[in-house]
């Protein structure tokens, strides 16, 4: 995001109205970043950070810099006022705007406001799940910061339903983009560490924290990588959780469907508003597929497809099963009460999910992760 990325001065001394609390970005000595009310202490010496009611005292010697966003409300007041009374659309990408911000109370806003306009939107629910989910995540990692708590990169494993934590920030970095704006965890001075094999230091420090990420990852040490953690998701996951992710849980994750234990050969939750749950979604998609007739291209015998192909992203079998079976080039199996997804090729939410995949880099990461997807089976031929 480049709206919010010119702000005022730096350091809270520097400012006139420094005993007034004011949202701000606080860049620790570290690297890590947070955001929340920043007033500084009587003396100068230390801030206070209050984040969602949780109120940290830092000293100002473990502070690198301290950013103001511009009039955040303005901005927002003059977006929605732009929107048709009725857009439901337009809030809900508004909403997606201001929580790519970090602003969570604007997101919030605008995803009540398409939600009273239709209150049953998937989309509208999931987003607030999500604004909801992420105000806690920056807390957690604001709290790991005060005084006397330990650096550390310890995840929770996985419990054999969800991909476990650490699963989570290994995709989150594999589909990490240099451009992407995500806040980063640079624990145990990686990034020191990781100048005194490889970079020149200037160069290194004038790159996006995305950047820094990748370059760390790229040097192919697992010492080095083990300790940087992407806080948010990337702009693809962030695509995934507010676009694709309700339409098809909307569509498929139905009891009987693939919401079910062995249903169609895989399963995904439906409950998928919590990050360990998205993701093993996100990875289920990503690692499943079927067997189908080859056809003209192929020949006569069955060939494997998946469900997201990022190479020929219309012949993903996310979106050729969602068609009605009349109009898919590869029809859903012909199962009971099944429903398509969309109407045609021109529906929105089939346009929205297929430049989604397009947008995917076209070599899938191989996330190297050990997880046994639910209800899964090796694939078969269609009508099998």
């Amino acid at each position: 995001m480049i709206r919010r990325c010119l702000f005022g001065a730096s350091l809270i001394g520097l400012l006139a109205s420094a005993l007034l609390a004011r949202q701000g970005t606080v860049t620790m000595s570290d690297g890590r970043v947070m955001f929340g009310d920043v007033q500084d202490s009587p003396d100068g010496k230390s801030i206070n950070l209050t984040v969602h009611g949780a109120t940290l005292t830092i000293n100002r010697s473990l502070v690198s810099s301290i950013n103001y966003p511009a009039d955040a409300k303005s901005d927002y007041q003059q977006r929605l006022s732009a929107l048709d009374p009725n857009d439901i659309k337009g809030r809900l990408d508004l909403s997606r705007f201001e929580l790519n911000d970090r602003q969570y109370d604007l997101a919030s806003n605008a995803a009540h406001d398409a939600e009273r306009l239709d209150p049953h939107n998937p989309d509208a629910a999931i987003l607030l799940d999500t604004i909801e989910s992420q105000r806690a995540l920056e807390t957690r990692e604001a709290q790991a910061v005060s005084p006397g708590a330990q650096e550390s990169s310890t995840t929770q494993p996985s419990d054999g339903k969800y991909l476990s934590d650490a699963d989570v920030y290994t995709i989150r970095l594999d589909e990490l983009r240099p451009e992407d704006n995500v806040r980063v965890n640079f624990y145990n001075n990686v990034r020191q560490r990781f100048l005194g094999k490889y970079v020149n230091t200037a160069n290194f420090y004038a790159e996006t924290q995305a950047q820094q990420a990748l370059d760390i990852f790229n040097s192919g040490d697992p010492n080095l990588s083990k300790d940087v953690r992407l806080a948010s998701d990337p702009e693809m996951i962030l695509q995934y959780r507010g676009v694709v992710q309700p339409r098809v849980l909307a569509g498929c994750a139905a009891a009987g469907c693939h919401g079910g234990d062995g249903a169609g050969g895989f399963m995904l939750y439906s409950d998928a508003k919590q990050a360990r749950a998205a993701y093993t979604n996100f990875y289920i998609l990503q690692k499943v597929g079927w067997k189908v007739p080859g056809g003209d291209t192929f020949g006569s015998g069955p060939v494997y497809r998946p469900m997201i192909d990022r190479v020929s992203r219309d012949s993903s079998l996310l979106l050729q099963f969602g068609l009605p079976r009349s109009l898919a080039i590869i029809p859903h199996p012909d199962v009971k009460n099944f429903k398509p997804i969309f109407t045609g090729v021109n529906d929105p939410a089939y346009i929205e999910i297929s430049h989604w995949i397009g947008s995917l880099s076209p070599i899938a990461p191989d996330y190297g992760i050990k997880f046994e997807i639910p209800g899964h089976k090796a694939p078969s031929s269609q009508g099998s």
